[in-house]
């Protein structure tokens, strides 16, 4: 966006130069888009740490208004920009939110700069901000929606690990014990079925807190990564389905809680709803990103509405800065396919 709207400026004016320029927050200057001359330090990238006290950046900097040099030979510190070719030059604030964001500046070769200049740049500086504040909104939203799902997905691991440390050994302690009553010798048969009853109803129990502890959060893919947890997933579907995992190694864990989660909720709706008789699932680590895709031969027709696993899918991918596709023509069966870019874990962790 920065680029072309430089580019439309350059159109406009017919300046030799047209920049735009973000201020960090440390108190330098970054060129985010330059159109025109290119020299070792104006070129797109370049940070500038120390500003010329008569030049536009100090001037916009320090007083947030629109400046002007209409003749550099005539300020000190001028040299950089007549080296560069430049006269004269003219630069408009951005403000996004109330906050000075940065300027646009446009330099001229031949002298100084028409006297409506400021003006007519503010309508590109006031575009600027508009997009830049949509921008900035959507990237506040998605990490908003990223800490729920983290939050959301650390208190799963929670409970999944209380059911496993607390329930669920209690219940196995139950069973041993019941079971070792029923083998007492001198006990009486109607108690001894009774206790046998209790011991079945208790086996029962703890396999089914087994299958809710795993849906609350699969153990596996905490200890052993995701590619033994989507081959645990399919050994347990009512499917029969093929798993192709090539991921070496181990991922940030948004990641292979997201890429599980994706691969979880449509074997589920291939079983449920699709009428399927098979599924694959192919999972592989390329150029830093995770490619999952999940096929099945159902009835198709699968759309990612409102209130559906679906959208669900869609908001937790798209959190992590991921894609999420759903081809599913009607009769033709359903492909969900994700990806998902993979940062180093030493780099997820450090934020």
């Amino acid at each position: 966006m920065f680029a072309a709207v430089t580019k439309e400026i350059r159109h406009r004016f017919r300046p030799l130069t047209a920049r735009m320029i973000r201020f960090e927050s440390q108190g330098s200057a970054t060129i985010v888009a330059n159109e025109g001359t290119e020299g070792p330090h104006v070129s797109v990238g370049e940070e500038w740490t120390n500003f010329p006290e008569h030049g536009l950046t100090a001037v916009v900097w320090r007083t947030g208004r629109p400046a002007r040099v209409d003749d550099y030979r005539e300020i000190p510190g001028g040299e950089p920009y007549l080296l560069e070719g430049l006269v004269s030059a003219v630069a408009v604030p951005i403000y996004v939110s109330g906050r000075l964001w940065g300027f646009i500046a446009i330099g001229s070769a031949t002298g100084p700069l028409p006297s409506d200049a400021e003006e007519r740049l503010s309508e590109f500086t006031d575009l600027t901000a508009t997009a830049i504040a949509a921008a900035q909104s959507r990237a506040e939203l998605i990490a908003s929606r990223a800490r729920i799902v983290a939050a959301a997905d650390n208190a799963r691991q929670r409970i999944e690990r209380n059911l496993h440390d607390g329930v669920q050994q209690q219940l196995v302690t139950l069973a041993l014990q019941v079971s070792m009553l029923v083998e007492y010798p001198e006990l009486d048969a109607g108690v001894r079925s009774e206790l046998e009853n209790i011991a079945a109803g208790l086996r029962t129990a703890l396999t089914e807190l087994r299958e809710i502890a795993r849906g609350v959060h699969p153990a596996v893919l905490t200890k052993a990564g995701l590619g033994p947890a989507l081959r645990a997933l399919a050994s347990r579907s009512a499917l029969p389905i093929r798993v192709r995992a090539q991921v070496p190694g181990r991922l940030p864990p948004p990641v292979e809680v997201g890429a599980y989660y994706v691969v979880s909720e449509s074997l589920a709706n291939a079983a449920k709803h699709a009428r399927a008789t098979h599924a694959d699932v192919v999972a592989a680590l390329d150029d830093g990103v995770l490619r999952v895709s999940v096929s099945d031969d159902g009835i198709g027709g699968a759309v990612a509405a409102e209130g559906t696993g679906l959208m669900g899918l869609r908001d937790r991918v798209e959190t992590l800065r991921g894609r999420l596709t759903i081809d599913s023509p009607v009769g033709g069966g359903t492909r969900i396919r994700c990806e998902i870019p993979v940062e180093p874990l030493t780099e997820i962790r450090g934020r």
